[in-house]
């Protein structure tokens, strides 16, 4: 029995040594998402039955969008959401689900946990949440038009599959890039700070 755990802890630490980047890559990942969903959990908890300050920016990006007089937002009573009331009728809810954060820190975590360098963090990250935050708006405006039609089986396909699809598509195509970069980078000047 002895000579079995001395031969799996070998096992082990030679599985550890061999896999240290990819063992520190996930280690920051999870470390970062954890740490930014935690906190944003208490964030939105803090706020109650009320909608959060992000949710209600997005709610008035939307109404940039689609026009001051076409949408009018309002508090849902009894619930974190915003009311979304386009050219008259009660279109959509918005909840802090689809703010678009939890996705910001997705992108966030991974970018920050595979490395390189600083100076392209500095600009890749504002970007990527900038498209990020275009695509949602995009995926709400469509929801919006899809509501106004009254089909709920499309409504609920667009919303819960095709869009989810689409934006975590879009991500995964950044982190694609910030990989491409960064090991780019990486063999260009090996000697420089890293993220």
């Amino acid at each position: 029995m002895a000579d079995l755990i001395l031969y799996l802890a070998a096992m082990i630490a030679q599985t550890l040594k061999e896999n240290k980047k990819v063992i520190f890559f996930l280690l920051r990942f999870l470390s970062v998402f954890g740490g930014f969903s935690l906190l944003y959990a208490v964030w939105i908890k803090s706020y109650g039955l009320e909608a959060d300050p992000f949710t209600w920016f997005v709610g008035y990006n939307l109404q940039w969008v689609l026009g001051m007089d076409s949408l009018r937002l309002y508090p849902i009573e009894g619930y974190a959401a915003i009311g979304l009331d386009y050219l008259g009728s009660n279109s959509v809810s918005l909840f802090e689900g689809c703010n678009g954060i939890a996705v910001f820190i997705l992108f966030f975590a991974f970018v920050f946990a595979f490395k390189g360098r600083w100076s392209d963090l500095i600009w890749f990250v504002p970007l990527g949440l900038v498209v990020i935050h275009l695509f949602n708006l995009a995926r709400l405006s469509a929801l919006i038009f899809l509501a106004q039609q009254g089909n709920d089986e499309v409504f609920h396909f667009m919303h819960k599959y095709l869009f989810s699809l689409v934006i975590y598509a879009g991500v995964f195509l950044m982190w694609v890039f910030w990989v491409r970069l960064a090991l780019k980078r990486n063999k260009q000047q090996p000697n420089e700070n890293h993220a």
